[in-house]
């Protein structure tokens, strides 16, 4: 089981600390070619390289939606124009003084791109991306993010590193009856319905927009905001299926039964880092568990092609706790600097209580319906 925990109360700033260094802020757009290296090169020396972190990601939700921007950090003592930025803090804005995640409520991993002994003053970035507030839900853990941290969560992945064996014996040592389970659902099928064939990367339109139709109807059963009314989400899915660089290239795995799409996964890849993003699947097969096939065979294609960690992303669904390896901590807060910083944390409690309270029933379906004006308004970048 992944705990969910809440995280401790603002951290101290050590006083000790060396200064920071100058904050140059640009549209993504505008980047010259020695910023776009530097970001580039910090993407490929993460501990875990994510795609939502990656120049071409934002890069590509400017293209579509508008408003992105990076701020490119300096030690203390540099120079900009002269010296590399050594941190990169890519955000999302509609210029009215609140920030985003690029993409929004799509993003599953932001933050700060940057090694953990940067020095960085908070209101001096929030000063210099001409922001207020910046909301955050999937936080990537960094120590000069740490004191805005209001809640902590477990994002799940697998670990493939060993090899796709290793991993489905490491499962079963531990406990998990899961991947069994899936296997044989496997088997199930190919005997009562047909048999499977699995694609690991599919470009065809047709095809993500009958997984975009599984997913509508999933997001309209569990009353969650359907963030494809909005219109640009799905461009960005069309543009994944062909987008191939090292540090943003799509995948779109998909299983078919005589030609017909049963189940999709659409992710992203970032180097040796699979993030398993969009899946759906055909309901007239949910006895077969097919989206949880696709994921393990994902899970073996991806390994054959030189992946060694697939990101599964936050959520408490039951089979990302039984598969899962183990799980990154992220964050849910904000950065604040507003005089109203306190009651608006106040509220994001409140809010993050309704939201626990919403899965109780009919009884609280008002509350459901306010909670989901609040999340098409954040989607839409309202507030």
């Amino acid at each position: 089981m992944i705990d969910v925990v809440t995280a401790p109360g603002p951290v101290s700033r050590d006083v000790a600390a060396p200064a920071a260094g100058p904050i140059v802020v640009r549209p993504v757009r505008e980047l010259v070619p020695t910023e776009a290296a530097a970001w580039d090169a910090a993407v490929d020396a993460a501990a875990v390289p994510t795609p939502y972190l990656s120049r071409e990601f934002a890069q590509l939700v400017d293209r579509l939606r508008g408003g992105v921007h990076v701020a490119l950090l300096h030690r203390g003592g540099d120079a900009p124009g002269s010296d590399a930025p050594t941190g990169f803090f890519p955000f999302q804005t509609d210029g009215r003084g609140i920030g985003r995640p690029v993409g929004g409520a799509m993003n599953d991993f932001h933050g700060l791109l940057a090694p953990d002994d940067l020095s960085v003053d908070l209101s001096a970035l929030m000063a210099a991306c001409q922001l207020r507030v910046w909301n955050f839900d999937h936080l990537l853990p960094h120590p000069a993010f740490a004191g805005c941290v209001e809640r902590t969560d477990r994002s799940p992945y697998l670990d493939l590193s060993e090899g796709y064996d290793a991993y489905y014996k490491a499962r079963r040592a531990a406990g998990s009856r899961k991947v069994k389970q899936i296997a044989r659902l496997d088997r199930k099928f190919d005997r009562e319905r047909g048999p499977l064939t699995f694609e690991p990367h599919v470009t065809d339109v047709a095809v993500l927009d009958e997984l975009i139709r599984w997913k509508r109807a999933q997001y309209a059963a569990t009353g969650v905001f359907d963030m494809f009314t909005l219109g640009w989400p799905r461009e960005l899915l069309v543009e994944l299926l062909t987008a191939d660089s090292p540090r943003l290239t799509g995948r779109f795995a998909v299983l078919f039964r005589d030609g017909e799409p049963v189940a999709g996964d659409l992710g992203m890849r970032c180097g040796r880092v699979l993030h398993s993003w969009y899946c759906a699947y055909d309901d007239a097969h949910a006895g077969y568990g097919p989206g949880h096939i696709c994921t393990l065979r994902t899970a073996e294609a991806a390994v054959a092609d030189g992946v060694t960690r697939m990101e599964l992303g936050k959520g408490p669904e039951e089979y990302k706790q039984s598969l899962a390896s183990d799980a990154l901590p992220i964050g849910e807060g904000a950065i604040d600097v507003r005089a109203l910083a306190p009651l608006a944390r106040g509220w994001r409690r409140t809010l993050r209580s309704a939201k626990a309270t919403v899965a109780n029933g009919p009884a609280a379906e008002p509350l459901r319906r306010a909670v989901r004006r609040v999340k098409r308004l954040a989607a839409a970048g309202g507030f």
